[in-house]
C-alpha cells in the first residue's frame, strides 16, 4: 500500500533516462490492469524524441512538463476490442498502473488527459497517425523527479459514507 501513498504528480525532470528494463517494467505492470470481461483493447505509443515531445507539447498546454522530461507514454484504446462503453474505465485503470509502476522503480510521473477532449483527441490522431477506431486516452510523462515535494495527503474521512448516503 505504500506505493499508492507515495505516488505523487511530478512536473519536473532531471536528464536522466528511463532505463528501456524499467519502461517494459512499468508497460508491463500497465498491461497487468483489470479490463472489462478481459478484452484489454489498451496499446501504447513509446515516445522519446525530443521533436516530438515538442509537437505534444504545442497540442497539449497542460503537457508542458514533456519539455524536461527523457520519456512519455500515450495510452491509447481500440474501440473495435473494447466490451460496450468501458473504454475510459479500462484506459484509466492501465494508467493508473503504469503510474504505481514509475513510483515502484523510482521515477516521477503524471498522467495528462487526452480523452473527452475532442481537439486534443484529433491532434494526437493526427499526430500519430492513428486508424479511426483507436482513441488517444492519456500521457504519461516519466522521468526521474528533480523536486522533492512531499506526496499530497488524500486523506478525507468526511467522503466516507457508510450504508447510505447521510
Amino acid at each position: 500500500m505504500d506505493i499508492l501513498l507515495e505516488r505523487k504528480s511530478v512536473r519536473k525532470y532531471t536528464d536522466d533516462p528511463v532505463k528501456d528494463e524499467d519502461l517494459q517494467y512499468i508497460l508491463r505492470a500497465a498491461m497487468s490492469a483489470p479490463t472489462a470481461c478481459n478484452r484489454r483493447p489498451f496499446e501504447f505509443i513509446v515516445v522519446k524524441d525530443k521533436e516530438t515531445h515538442k509537437k505534444i507539447a504545442q497540442i497539449h498546454e497542460a503537457a508542458q512538463m514533456i519539455l524536461g522530461a527523457p520519456a512519455a507514454v500515450i495510452v491509447v484504446g481500440d474501440a473495435d476490442k473494447v466490451y460496450e462503453n468501458y473504454l475510459p474505465q479500462d484506459c484509466a485503470a492501465v494508467t493508473q498502473n503504469a503510474l504505481l509502476a514509475a513510483t515502484a522503480k523510482g521515477y516521477g510521473s503524471v498522467w495528462c488527459g487526452i480523452y473527452g477532449n475532442d481537439k486534443r483527441m484529433d491532434a494526437f490522431k493526427k499526430l500519430f497517425n492513428l486508424p479511426k477506431n483507436i482513441k488517444p486516452f492519456s500521457l504519461i510523462v516519466i522521468g526521474k523527479s528533480a523536486d522533492n515535494n512531499p506526496p499530497k495527503n488524500g486523506w478525507q474521512p468526511e467522503k466516507i459514507k457508510y450504508e447510505k448516503w447521510q
